[in-house]
């Protein structure tokens, strides 16, 4: 599938200010080569392509290898352009830029899927591989581009740990088992975009999910227009590729930094935390002798973190008697229970104080889980009023379910206006929830963040400012 010059080029035309700069120079990318500035070299087909080398290279704790692949009409350029690479976007890894192999309008190129622009991708991390220390590799495409990251990564799942497939839909892919077990799968799509549908995020999530990938995460991204819908999208993508690194560890040192970045977050995700914490523990055996030494303490600072958070969050949901009965109505404890289950569910002290609401969870997700079924069954045969009124059943009464963006998301692709209407206004009104308690859990969360920088710096040397000092709380 081709995605048509046209569409993209209110894209490309957003870029032409940052086109008047200075092309960048051509430099080999070796160990001596210039970093934190933006390079040029040609791959083994000769095409160009640009790269970023980050300002520390070490072999301890080594880089990841960032490929960025543009979508129809545009070249190399593109992800310089339009990402900050430059100045702040994935600054710990080396960023390469490199064109598509197969014509496209005028001068540029397009990414095919196809063993031509498949052993130009594998060549290039080859090729850096031999050059740098690289710990993982990741692949970003943005339409056409993306529609070849989802070839390439069941092509080759032997080469990247993860992709960001951006504006894109899944054609013809392999799903070997190793692609299922190792490659996490980002899939990113604007509501509105007027390219390439939305439908086709949905239905690419469903079939990797229907495959069974270990690793798997849509976002859909709402509140843009039909003409941004398709742009890029420099914060969610950020985010999207820390969720690649937080499930695709390889290294206890790997595992504490991944953690540190999300410590950094004004309220950050707990679960992150203590999953990068058992990953961390579970492969310090295979650290150096070094890291043997430096890396407990870390560890250990961590732990305590969240048993003290533990204590605080359970003390809050106990000031009220009928949640943890399981009594309460719907409010704010849904959000704190939710980040405590998702973080905790493994903690005794957990298991033991929230037995009520875990069964009421689990009662909530079976719940959803007949109502999903239900809408996807009459979304193919036809309306179903049995699956409308489960539907409306579950807005109104599952509110404890881990999966209830599931629902909302089913209910969103509903031809259903009352239904879609509701599920909108539910969706809305969790949110405004949501934020509610992020904001009161920062100001009970700060002080202990603060306990632990001062208990363990090392943990956050290199790390950016906290949110709240960057913002000038």
């Amino acid at each position: 599938m081709r995605i048509r010059a046209a569409h993209v080029l209110p894209v490309l035309l957003a870029a032409l200010a940052a086109a008047q700069d200075k092309a960048p120079p051509v430099v080999e990318p070796t160990l001596k080569a210039p970093r934190d500035t933006a390079l040029e070299w040609k791959s083994a087909q000769g095409k160009p392509y640009w790269y970023r080398l980050p300002g520390r290279l070490d072999a301890k704790n080594p880089p990841d290898l960032v490929l960025m692949l543009h979508g129809t009409g545009l070249d190399h350029r593109w992800s310089f352009w339009n990402y900050p690479i430059l100045a702040g976007f994935r600054p710990r890894d080396i960023v390469v830029s490199p064109d598509g192999l197969t014509p496209g309008q005028g001068s540029t190129c397009n990414f095919m899927q196809g063993p031509k622009d498949g052993e130009q991708i594998a060549g290039l991390i080859a090729d850096f591989q031999k050059r740098f220390p690289i710990g993982r590799v990741y692949l970003y495409g943005h339409s056409q581009g993306a529609f070849f990251t989802y070839w390439f990564a069941g092509e080759h799942p032997e080469l990247i740990d993860g992709i960001v497939a951006h504006a894109g839909n899944v054609l013809d892919v392999k799903h070997g088992k190793l692609a299922k077990q190792k490659v996490a799968i980002g899939i990113l799509h604007g509501k509105a975009d007027a390219v390439v549908s939305v439908e086709c995020a949905y239905r690419t999530e469903k079939i990797y999910r229907e495959q069974g990938y270990e690793k798997l995460k849509l976002e859909v991204v709402e509140g843009l227009t039909e003409q941004s819908g398709h742009w890029p999208l420099p914060v969610q993508v950020g985010r999207m590729f820390e969720w690649l690194d937080q499930v695709s560890t390889q290294s206890s040192a790997q595992a504490l930094r991944t953690a540190a970045s999300e410590l950094q977050r004004t309220v950050p995700d707990l679960a992150v935390i203590a999953q990068q914490v058992q990953k961390a523990k579970k492969l310090l055996p295979k650290a150096s002798d070094e890291e043997k030494q430096a890396l407990p303490p870390q560890i250990g600072a961590l732990q305590d973190f969240l048993g003290r958070v533990l204590a605080v969050q359970i003390d809050r949901l106990s000031s009220d008697p009928a949640v943890l009965e399981g009594k309460a109505a719907y409010g704010e404890w849904v959000f704190e229970y939710q980040r405590c289950e998702s973080a905790f569910a493994d903690d005794a002290a957990w298991k033991k104080a929230a037995t009520k609401l875990r069964d009421l969870g689990a009662r909530h997700d079976k719940l959803i889980e007949r109502a999903v079924k239900g809408l996807d069954k009459a979304a193919k045969e036809g309306p179903s009023k049995d699956a409308r009124a489960l539907a409306q059943r579950c807005l109104d009464e599952a509110f404890l379910a881990s999966r209830f963006g599931e629902l909302l998301a089913a209910v969103a692709r509903l031809d259903d206006a009352e239904c879609k209407a509701k599920g909108a206004a539910v969706a809305a009104a969790r949110k405004a929830t949501e934020a509610a308690v992020a904001k009161s859990t920062a100001e009970w969360l700060r002080p202990r963040l603060d306990e632990l920088r001062a208990a363990a710096p090392g943990l956050f040397d290199g790390e950016a400012a906290p949110e709240r000092e960057r913002d000038g709380k």
